[in-house]
């Protein structure tokens, strides 16, 4: 016998912490406001997952301490959806901050392995390409985007790759 969907409740969903640390109510608005914070950190260029205090990493820990079978069908997907972005922007700290290559693909594949099948994000794939050294499917994979601003941002990343600015001081 199926059993029936779960219905959410902010107050007694298992991410409730997550809910209250942003004022959300609902997990498209977890996912908003994270993403608004997430940007604040990512322009001012303090994003740094060697920080726990940032609210980026709390709202991280608090989303990968739960069982995602505990979850509505719609928190699951605007969990990993928030967990795919920290992921995604946890590859570029790891090269841009700390030149970090092994944390860096080990970032990459997190990212990969949580993003949604259709997502449009391009980079993260290119990312992960570049920091485990395919240039010429990298290559390849950046041609074959067209959009902006990923297309202007694949080739900003390639030259950074080719000049060697990835992972050296």
């Amino acid at each position: 016998m199926e059993s029936a969907p779960k219905l959410f409740n902010p107050e007694t969903s298992p991410l409730r912490e997550a809910y209250e640390l942003l004022g959300a109510t609902t997990p498209l608005e977890l996912h908003r406001l994270y993403s608004e914070q997430d940007q604040i950190l990512m322009k001012s260029g303090k994003w740094d997952y060697e920080n726990p205090d940032l609210v980026v990493n709390r709202v991280k820990e608090i989303l990968e301490s739960v069982k995602p079978g505990e979850l509505t069908e719609d928190e699951m997907e605007w969990r990993n959806e928030i967990l795919w972005f920290w992921y995604h922007h946890a590859i570029s700290c790891a090269i841009g901050r700390y030149k970090d290559k092994e944390a860096a693909k080990k970032y990459s594949a997190h990212a990969l392995a949580i993003q949604s099948e259709n997502h449009p994000n391009k980079i993260t794939k290119l990312l992960d390409l570049l920091v485990n050294d395919k240039l010429e499917e990298a290559e390849a994979w950046a041609k074959a985007i067209q959009e902006e601003p990923e297309k202007e941002t694949a080739q900003f990343l390639l030259e950074e790759y080719r000049s060697g600015n990835f992972f050296l001081n």
